[in-house]
């Protein structure tokens, strides 16, 4: 018998793309010299590329986070109506992450997708998007973070924040899955463990 007090939902963790991410925000890390998001390029010594305006009703900050490993289970979303969302991970520890778009003012569960976060690479997610972060495969995760909600007793109230408990008014809550990716050829055995994947190469071969 089932010891889970509401209904558990699968959301298998997708390596972090651009163009799977387009519809949640921007993903920020170096991209190539023929992106239409390159700015410019001093004498090919140096390259910017402009990939999100930010958006806030206030004045934002440029802060420093860290998450603390807390399993895999997400119980709630929630959104900035009036606000972007930046996260770039800081050091090598990676961390996922819950996106889901948003219709009518509520989440589109059925439509909620879940992104790893690795070293040396962040996003920016739109406004409005419902969001739950971040869940750190090891025992934590550093970010860098701009945001506006500076004030405690505000920030997770009334400062450009709306929550929907999912295990409480939906009840089921989202089990991060860490499973191969549906487009390579890995192999499970009977218990479900990876036995067999494509060919690699290792570094230097």
């Amino acid at each position: 018998m089932s010891t889970d007090p509401v209904g558990v939902r699968r959301l298998p963790v997708e390596r972090l793309d651009r163009t799977a991410f387009e519809p949640f925000g921007a993903v920020i890390a170096p991209e190539t010299a023929d992106s239409p998001n390159l700015n410019r390029a001093a004498n090919n010594l140096g390259y910017l590329w402009v990939q999100k305006e930010l958006e806030f009703p206030g004045r934002a900050y440029m802060c420093s986070l860290r998450y603390y490993y807390r399993g895999n289970r997400c119980e709630f979303v929630q959104k900035h109506p009036a606000s972007t969302i930046t996260l770039i991970t800081l050091g090598m520890y990676p961390a996922a992450f819950v996106v889901v778009p948003d219709v009518d003012g509520r989440p589109d569960v059925d439509a909620a997708r879940a992104f790893l976060l690795t070293g040396g690479t962040g996003v920016v997610i739109n406004r409005g998007t419902w969001v739950r972060y971040a869940y750190p495969l090891g025992a934590y995760a550093d970010f860098a973070y701009v945001t506006q909600r500076v004030d405690p007793a505000t920030a997770n109230t009334t400062d450009d924040v709306v929550r929907v408990n999912l295990d409480s008014e939906l009840g089921f809550v989202f089990d991060l899955e860490f499973a191969p990716p549906a487009d390579d050829d890995y192999q499970l055995g009977p218990s479900g463990a990876v036995v067999a994947g494509p060919p690699h190469n290792p570094p230097g071969e």
